[in-house]
């Protein structure tokens, strides 16, 4: 029995979006309504992700620690990252909180 992880939309969209963040166009600006991930960390459980209290996420509320899904691109520079389903701005890594 096959198992599907992400559908083909989702994973164009993925491809489409790392092909920006590539360009010379590309610009955290773009990300403005991103949620942010604040004191992020990358984590390893069955894939990389990013593990870190979230805020403006669509379907988790402010304030809570998450595990995002599968990273597949990191810029921790220009302070974005692109997962399987979504863009993320980066606040502070995780132990900086008290800098």
């Amino acid at each position: 029995m096959p198992h599907t992880f992400t559908d083909a939309d989702t994973l164009a969209r993925l491809a489409h979006d790392i092909r920006q963040a590539s360009s010379e166009k590309f610009t955290p600006t773009l990300l403005a309504n991103a949620p942010i991930l604040d004191e992020f960390a990358l984590v390893y459980s069955s894939a990389l992700g990013l593990s870190g209290i979230v805020s403006g996420h669509p379907r988790i509320s402010d304030g809570h620690r998450c595990v995002t899904t599968q990273v597949f691109y990191l810029d921790v520079e220009q302070g974005v990252a692109r997962t399987v389903n979504r863009w993320y701005r980066l606040g502070r890594p995780h132990g900086a909180e008290g800098q």
